[in-house]
């Protein structure tokens, strides 16, 4: 029969139990955690045969102990081999995040955990399945990075020294920081936040972010403001004031690309007979969308609003201009 694993922090308390000698029984663990005398016996039994503890029960002391004092609870001993392995490949893929924030402190811990892993397995032979492309991540001031952490979570304002990439010239601004973002599209981190000096919410890449330090004033979000619902809106970390409908129509030959990912929150994918499908979503960002459809050439045609068809009408024939002449 079958043993089901039973919730980590029973083992673990019972685990503690046992090193401290308390002698603890199915009655008094059972009583502790709210459960059947049977739910801890299964515990017991769980740890006896898969995790191979050497549990013994004491009728004098009415108790269970360990006979062996040296045997150690590992996370080799609640790791199955697929478990061991999804570790390993998070390990891999975190490798091409060298450099930003918490990489040290998370593969440090991972680290300790794959120390353990099962005699059967080895990292390198893990390695040897899987591969994955090198990320080009901006380099990030991890005491940047924290100072902002420690804004949004006491909700002081922050003074900024900020350069955006349309501008060489370095702004100074007052930002009452809500949320750091990281988009997988564009490979970086963003602060969303309300800016003082323009007045509205904007988002800051925080590789961008020249010089922060912490006001002692605090700032509270508006309780009509979603920002999970303004970040949905956004498209490429971008967002604008007003939402529009989106519809852009994909050939069959871009159709299949389109459909297997996932470009925006409120996507919807309709597929026609002849092969071409149509992207809709609400998005709050057109200029950021105008350069994304356009990636795509003639293989995209935006149906609507008529509003982004202009920008990109526009933005055509200044580009035919330029290739008008010989060069």
């Amino acid at each position: 029969m079958k043993q089901s694993r039973p919730p980590l922090v029973r083992i673990q308390y019972i685990d503690q139990q046992l090193r401290e000698q308390t002698w603890p029984n199915c009655t008094r663990l059972a009583r502790y955690f709210e459960v059947s005398t049977k739910s801890i016996q299964r515990d017991i039994d769980y740890m006896r045969d898969l995790l191979h503890a050497p549990i013994e029960f004491d009728s004098k002391k009415n108790g269970f102990h360990y006979s062996k004092k040296d045997w150690s609870f590992l996370p080799s001993t609640i790791l199955d081999r697929q478990e061991a392995e999804a570790l390993i490949v998070t390990r891999k893929v975190l490798s091409q995040y060298q450099g930003t924030p918490y990489y040290e402190e998370v593969n440090r811990a991972l680290d300790k955990v794959l120390q353990y892993l099962p005699g059967t397995l080895s990292a390198s032979q893990v390695s040897e399945i899987y591969s994955f492309e090198s990320f080009s991540l901006a380099s990030i001031d991890n005491r940047v990075f924290a100072v902002i952490e420690d804004a949004i979570r006491n909700k002081l304002k922050l003074n900024l020294a900020y350069r955006a990439f349309w501008n060489s010239k370095e702004t100074e601004r007052v930002v009452h920081p809500y949320r750091l973002h990281f988009s997988h599209t564009k490979e970086n981190w963003s602060l969303f936040g309300y800016c003082e000096l323009r007045q509205e919410i904007r988002s800051f890449v925080v590789s961008r972010i020249r010089e922060v330090s912490l006001t002692i004033e605090h700032f509270t979000i508006p309780a009509s403001f979603s920002i999970d619902r303004y970040i949905e809106e956004s498209f490429e970390q971008i967002h604008e004031e007003r939402i529009h409908d989106v519809a852009i129509r994909f050939t069959a030959y871009q159709a299949q690309w389109i459909s297997e990912h996932r470009w925006h929150a409120t996507q919807q994918i309709e597929e026609h007979e002849e092969g071409s499908v149509v992207l809709k979503m609400r998005v709050g960002a057109l200029d950021a969308l105008m350069h994304w459809v356009m990636r795509y050439g003639k293989e995209a045609e935006v149906l609507e609003p008529a509003e982004l068809r202009e920008m990109i009408r526009e933005e055509l024939r200044c580009t035919q201009k330029i290739y008008e002449n010989p060069h």
